[in-house]
């Protein structure tokens, strides 16, 4: 952000100062580390109170749930990291017909991978993915789960590289995403 002297900074039509005056005050509170007294971010005393939910919304707490999204971002950072297709491959969309769901493989010259994510509130069931262009090279692939958790039935891919009609796991969870590393 940029301001000059003399020139007041204005936020959806109302003028503000560099006083904190903004519609969220708690914008940039120091993050909740552990459970204790100042949450970890001081040794003294915090120059302002901590979050109500302090003592259930912290780095502690998230680290000891393996479910907690801390360990997702750690699942997903590692997964990029030990598979090059991830990091830098191609993307190729798939359809699945249903819009909730979001897929497509990435792939380099020597990993591939498929990223298969329900956006949506609800569980879907049979979820048939495919491509219109090449995907990969024929063949039959071993598709495992690189963030833990179900592995993928098996996938052929066609003569001509396309996918047709695969069924990756017989309902996707709502909100989940799923990391298969694709092994011929």
């Amino acid at each position: 952000l940029l301001t000059l002297p003399g020139v007041p900074f204005v936020y959806y039509g109302e003028e503000i100062g560099m006083t904190g005056d903004k519609p969220d005050e708690r914008l940039r509170t120091p993050m909740h580390w552990e459970l204790a007294p100042a949450a970890g971010f001081t040794k003294g005393k915090p120059w302002e109170a901590l979050q109500p939910d302090s003592f259930t919304a912290n780095v502690a707490v998230e680290d000891r749930d393996t479910t907690s999204l801390l360990n997702l971002y750690r699942r997903l950072a590692h997964a990029r990291e030990a598979n090059r297709a991830l990091r830098t491959g191609v993307l190729i969309p798939l359809q699945g017909g249903n819009d909730a769901v979001l897929a497509y493989v990435r792939k380099d010259s020597s990993h591939m991978a498929l990223v298969v994510a329900n956006l949506g509130r609800e569980a879907v069931e049979g979820v048939a993915l495919s491509s219109t262009d090449k995907a990969a090279e024929p063949g039959r692939y071993t598709l495992r789960n690189l963030l833990g958790g179900p592995s993928a039935q098996g996938l052929v891919v066609e003569n001509d590289g396309r996918i047709r009609g695969y069924l990756p796991l017989p309902v996707l969870s709502p909100r989940q995403a799923y990391v298969f590393e694709m092994v011929r």
